[in-house]
């Protein structure tokens, strides 16, 4: 949840059918991706309205009973989270992703479930650094979208986030450090500014020791503290808006207590993982969006 006040060599003729192909399939996908029709207000630190995170989803163990990290529906039959969450989970069928969730308790009418068959962890991620914290999840039955449930768009390769950017993290962890979200668990939203790469590894290189933030990792937070994702938002989202379009530029990999002064929050950069993404899919593939380079 939010913490808010607290803490190759190819024939020419191969390579235009598979571009052709492939601009086909990510059109496609495009027209669809990051859409959110219901989000009409964006407020830092509160409850989010009902389907104003229309991909935003809760990863459910069975063996552990209940919600442990967050993930981003990313077409009709995948979704995209952190490998971390996976450390002790590995058991496909111990999965329930929920789509269209809004609290944790209670009667939620526009939620689907669906089970997993595969799980796939980035096969260079790193559990000492967190390097290449992805995992994509292939649901056992594709979903149909509605305005309460529909894929987010990803950060193409050569995206570049300037310091500053806005963006915003969503969640159901805790609201600080050892403090659960409280009933119903409502899900929470928080804006956030993207900060440099060089900044954030100069704030974490006492607690963390250098070069900590590789280039697979993005930050973002408030240098002052007081609104940061924390333990149980892991997967989740960070997103910006470019137009209409929301794009996801980061999943919610690592940080240094939750909301501390000076302490950024740390995200695996989406759109370094195109061609990885592309590889495994291989069809009906996400929509990506390359976000302009500012500065």
């Amino acid at each position: 949840m939010i913490a808010n006040m607290i803490y190759k060599i190819i024939k020419p003729k191969l390579i235009v059918f598979f571009l052709f192909l492939f601009v086909e399939v990510s059109f496609t996908q495009l027209n669809v991706c990051g859409v959110a029709p219901l989000n009409n207000r964006i407020v830092g630190g509160q409850n989010s309205a009902p389907g104003a995170w229309p991909w935003q989803v809760s990863l459910y163990s069975i063996s552990f009973g209940g919600h442990f990290c967050g993930g981003s529906l990313i077409n009709k039959q995948w979704v995209i989270t952190a490998a971390h969450c996976f450390r002790s989970i590995d058991d496909p069928l111990d999965l329930v992703v929920y789509m269209g969730k809004q609290t944790q308790d209670g009667s939620n009418p526009h939620e689907v479930a669906r089970g997993v068959t595969k799980i796939i962890k980035h096969p260079s991620y790193d559990p000492f650094t967190n390097n290449n914290d992805i995992t994509l999840l292939r649901l056992n039955q594709s979903v149909a979208f509605t305005k309460y449930i529909k894929p987010v768009c990803l950060a193409g390769k050569g995206s570049s986030f300037a310091p500053g950017t806005r963006c915003w993290v969503t969640g159901w962890g805790n609201i600080a450090s050892g403090e659960w979200l409280p009933s119903p668990g409502v899900l929470q939203e928080v804006a956030v500014p993207i900060v440099s790469t060089s900044v954030c590894n100069k704030l974490l290189q006492p607690s963390q020791g250098p070069g900590s933030i590789t280039k697979n990792m993005i930050c973002a937070g408030l240098l002052e503290g007081g609104k940061d994702t924390c333990q149980g938002d892991s997967g989740g989202p960070l997103v910006t808006k470019k137009g209409s379009t929301w794009i996801q530029a980061g999943i919610t990999s690592w940080g240094v207590g939750c909301a501390l002064p000076h302490l950024p929050g740390v995200y695996t950069m989406v759109s370094q993982y195109q061609p990885w993404i592309i590889s495994i899919i291989k069809t009906n593939l996400p929509g990506f969006v390359v976000f302009p380079c500012v500065g």
